[in-house]
């Protein structure tokens, strides 16, 4: 019975010893832990690489490939498989991590498939969208006018017959302080210098523009010619209809052109008249450019004996110089003409307009 229980004593002994040789190292367990969470593929293969040669390294493989499965179930494929591929390289016939690895990697490859066609998919209706968008903006283009908010630097489309005007009321005050004028009659000419105020006050309403422009101005020293005064002034209303043209406008109004006042010959002339016209205002150009350009007919003389015909025309460019609070301050430049035909001759008034003055057209 001793013998017995002395066998039963050593065999337990052994049994412990071998068990304790089995048991894999807590600082082992915390050095996986480690570079898992780091995602270190390096470290993970320097622990099995280390751990290779002991007994308990089986054990070490299964707790790998169970955090292996964890991850799976987390969704991390890349690093569950970085961990499978770790464990066949340091132990090719276990089967369990080789079927993981086969297994993720089937379904990688299928995912990388399907997140590949979707991006091309996305890539495609991005593509779609771009070249939509950029045939609507050329529609646009052609029916619709762009007007840039200046505070928030947006964009938003007019249409083309919309007035573009901030204000319902625009207006101008101008002085022309450097006129400079030639009139030629028959083969004689006159070169002059004058003065001359204009004024214009504008309502723009969704349909339609109308308003008046008054001018005024005399042409005071002769640099050639007969020591005189010519002298104008006119009055005249303009009104457009978008839907036939915003620029367009029709112009009706009364004038009066005055010759050689003052003149010791005494050879005064005076050309009172009605004025019908067409003309195209308010065109932009460039920021804060504006074109105008109109053709008057003026049949006062029919009235007149000795003047077969009569007609005038004026082109004009305005911009601003700087901008102020409640106005700004333009600068104009205009050229104008006057044409007389009379029963034994002819004659033309050009001027140059250069004035300066202020106003609000926004």
């Amino acid at each position: 019975m001793h013998k017995k229980n002395l066998l039963a004593m050593i065999l337990l002994v052994a049994a412990s010893v071998i068990w304790a040789q089995a048991v894999v190292p807590e600082d082992v367990y915390r050095q996986i832990d480690s570079a898992i969470l780091e995602k270190s593929t390096p470290n993970i293969d320097a622990v099995l690489s280390r751990g290779a040669a002991s007994p308990w390294y089986p054990r070490l493989e299964a707790y790998v490939l169970k955090k292996a499965r964890q991850l799976v179930i987390q969704n991390d494929l890349e690093q569950a498989k970085a961990l499978s591929l770790a464990l066949i390289d340091r132990n090719l016939d276990n089967n369990e991590a080789v079927e993981l690895y086969q297994s993720l990697q089937s379904t990688m490859a299928k995912r990388d498939a399907e997140l590949k066609k979707t991006a091309e998919k996305e890539q495609l209706d991005s593509f779609k969208q771009k070249a939509a968008e950029t045939k609507i903006k050329q529609d646009l283009g052609k029916t619709y006018k762009t007007a840039t908010n200046t505070t928030t630097g947006k964009k938003v489309y007019l249409d083309q017959d919309f007035n573009d005007h901030y204000r319902s009321n625009t207006w101008d005050f101008m002085i022309g302080l450097a006129n400079a004028g030639i009139v030629t009659e028959n083969s004689a000419q006159s070169l002059k210098y004058g003065l001359s105020i204009a004024g214009s006050l504008f309502y723009h309403a969704e349909a339609f523009s109308i308003g008046a422009d008054i001018e005024g101005g005399a042409m005071l020293l002769s640099f050639t010619g007969e020591q005189s005064l010519n002298w104008f002034g006119a009055a005249v209303v303009s009104a457009a209809n978008n839907s036939l043209g915003k620029n367009l406008v029709l112009r009706l109004g009364y004038a009066v052109f005055a010759y050689n006042s003052g003149s010791l010959t005494g050879n005064e002339e005076r050309f009172y008249t009605p004025v019908a016209g067409l003309g195209l205002r308010d065109i932009r150009v460039g920021e804060t450019g504006r074109f105008r350009i109109a053709a008057d007919y003026y049949p006062g003389y029919l009235l007149v004996d000795g003047i077969r015909f009569a007609m005038g025309g004026n082109m004009g460019f305005a911009f601003v110089l700087a901008e102020m609070q409640d106005f700004d301050i333009h600068f104009h430049a205009d050229l104008k003409d006057i044409l007389i035909v009379y029963s034994d001759g002819m004659k033309n008034d050009a001027k140059l307009i250069l004035a300066i003055g202020v106003g609000n057209y926004d």
